[in-house]
């Protein structure tokens, strides 16, 4: 039952061959149909294959991650998926591109690195993570340095937000996209907070980033560098008080079933920055990176406007999951944590520009 003629055993090894390596795509790569063609043995049969497959269009696909600490409640999650469908629809079949939330790749930080060294083609990390490889995006974390989303807008949208984006090249990456994380606010378990004394002596959540830590510090109160995936754990287990984040990624993250008490603080904008692998992003043509870029955009937009209509929604939606919504008087705050510019000169040449561009 073994045995055939030697003629129809090669005939057949050659077009699976053929029609092997033709099929295959890598991570991070793009292989067209006609190259992997090439690959095959050069037997007359073989030749036939290839040339047949040549006379077809050709069609590249990406097979990529893009991970996030997100759940998939959060709007982001949904603007990813958004993506996806503007892909398919404007280049059917030469994207697929499999959205990883809940930090399934890694904390922020570790999805930054993962992109540094090529093994995750995408990522949609806070700025505030990014800002550890490219210094310059240290500037978003300075205290109430924008006074509302216009003002971001007017900056990010602009030819400032264009040049500092150029500045993630030299860190081994491509920063795509200026997202929205938002307006961060303070939860905790312990009080209510009216003003910055309120806050004195609260064990706080934050990123591993060293501005946040000297705001905190600064209204005195006890930072405690952590990933969003411990936090909620934390909380509950007593090791922090509370922690910081956009309203509605309290209502997302469900960081209200832990944190009661919630202030409208708004003491910093963090934008998202979307990142890709140098790998990734060289293996599109130019056509097909301003598909990817068109794409993107479009994506952006579509975030922004998801981001923010949640945030109109998620007071109310907190103060119906039983949480005291409190908002004290921002300029308290903002005179408070003035010293945390004087500690970083480095930016104020660029707050400067911010500022003149937020006008």
């Amino acid at each position: 039952r073994f045995i055939m003629k030697k003629t129809t055993m090669l005939a057949a090894l050659t077009v699976t061959s053929a029609l092997g390596l033709a099929a295959c795509s890598f991570s991070g790569t793009a292989r067209t149909a006609a190259e992997s063609a090439t690959k095959a043995p050069q037997s007359a049969q073989a030749k036939d294959t290839s040339a047949a497959v040549q006379s077809a269009p050709e069609k590249a696909v990406y097979n990529w991650k893009l991970g996030s600490v997100d759940s998939t409640t959060n709007p982001n999650y949904k603007a990813f998926q958004h993506f996806n469908e503007l892909l398919n629809q404007k280049a059917p079949g030469k994207w697929d591109i499999t959205i990883y939330p809940d930090s399934q790749l890694g904390d922020g930080g570790q999805q930054v690195e993962s992109i540094q060294m090529g093994t995750l083609e995408l990522a949609a990390p806070n700025c505030s993570l990014v800002a550890n490889y490219v210094p310059d995006y240290g500037v978003f974390d300075m205290p109430y340095l924008f006074a509302n989303e216009e003002e971001v807008d007017k900056v990010l949208d602009g030819p400032l937000g264009q040049e500092l984006a150029a500045k993630a090249d030299s860190a081994n990456m491509k920063m795509l996209g200026w997202w929205e994380v938002g307006f961060r606010c303070l939860a905790n378990n312990k009080c209510a907070v009216n003003s910055p004394d309120d806050v004195k002596g609260l064990r706080i959540r934050v990123m591993s980033n060293e501005y946040h830590q000297a705001l905190w510090n600064q209204l005195g109160a006890d930072p405690v560098p952590m990933s969003l995936s411990d936090a909620y754990v934390a909380n509950q287990n007593g090791t922090i008080d509370g922690q910081e984040n956009p309203l509605h990624s309290l209502v997302a993250n469900s960081t209200f079933e832990v944190c009661h008490y919630i202030a409208v603080t708004n003491h910093v904008y963090s934008p998202m920055c979307i990142i890709m692998s140098n790998q990734a992003w060289d293996s599109m043509p130019p056509e097909d990176q301003q598909i990817f870029m068109d794409c993107l955009k479009e994506a952006e937009t579509y975030q922004k406007e998801l981001v923010r209509v949640q945030k109109e929604k998620a007071e109310q939606e907190l103060k119906d999951k039983g949480c005291e919504i409190t908002h004290p008087d921002i300029a308290q705050f903002a005179e408070k944590v003035k010293p945390v510019y004087d500690k970083y000169p480095q930016f104020s040449g660029l707050i400067n520009r911010i500022l003149e561009a937020a006008e």
